[in-house]
């Protein structure tokens, strides 16, 4: 093999890979200090008219995937010996059977929320966020979140723990949540082009769970206080 002439390709071929891997990393670098001008602080409400709402997708998701369940042929009949023939209808880990469909379709069934589809998002209508140079504060009456712009750091999130890391990119404050065992969720927030309205733009992937881009959008109602309203 001629080692000089393949250099330049294998040199090509390092830098291309080192590219592909920098453009998957999440939410790419995010850093400490905000755009001049641009202040997200207030309590804002959530406009259901001009908001995605994720459970609904995340029920779709799962429909489909359920559906597609169904579409699958059964484990072929046990043969010979004294083992019974297989029975779909009788087994609780078949979607086809009636103990399985009573299971995922019951009243108390948790919802995408609670068990980590969404990170730690905001979910009451409500939500009060509070801006400084070295914290960015959010908080929808549920739960309340800080954030220290720039920093890495670990965080509690639904199914356990997540890698999270908060900062500015542009006009955008982000949060890059990576759970260890669950999905990452990436929330972009910032303002509407007239400034009375705040976008939240949320993506959630991984994890075994649906890749799902959805936006929420609020209203202001007044400028920042201690806390938002409680939602409970």
């Amino acid at each position: 093999m001629n080692f000089a002439s393949s250099g330049p390709r294998l040199l090509a071929g390092t830098m291309l890979c080192a590219m592909l891997l920098s453009s998957c990393g999440g939410a790419g670098k995010l850093k400490a200090d905000g755009p001049a001008g641009i202040d997200l602080a207030g309590t804002w409400r959530l406009n259901r008219g001009l908001s995605e709402d994720p459970e609904k997708m995340y029920e779709t998701w799962r429909q489909k995937m359920l559906a597609r369940s169904m579409d699958q042929p059964d484990p072929a009949p046990a043969r010979g010996g004294r083992d019974a023939p297989y029975d779909p209808a009788t087994d609780p880990n078949n979607p086809k059977s009636a103990e399985y469909q009573a299971a995922i379709n019951a009243p108390g069934r948790k919802s995408p929320f609670d068990i980590g589809v969404f990170g730690n998002i905001p979910r009451g209508d409500l939500v009060t966020i509070k801006q400084r140079p070295d914290e960015f504060f959010i908080d929808d009456g549920i739960s309340d979140r800080s954030f220290t712009p720039g920093i890495k750091s670990v965080v509690s999130v639904p199914e356990g723990v997540a890698d999270q890391h908060a900062g500015w990119k542009g006009k955008d404050f982000v949060i890059d949540a990576r759970a260890l065992a669950g999905p990452e969720t990436i929330e972009r927030y910032h303002l509407s082009d007239d400034g009375k309205q705040l976008v939240a733009e949320i993506q959630s992937s991984g994890g075994n769970m649906p890749t799902l881009k959805f936006k929420r959008i609020y209203d202001r109602v007044g400028a920042s206080v201690t806390s938002a309203p409680r939602n409970d």
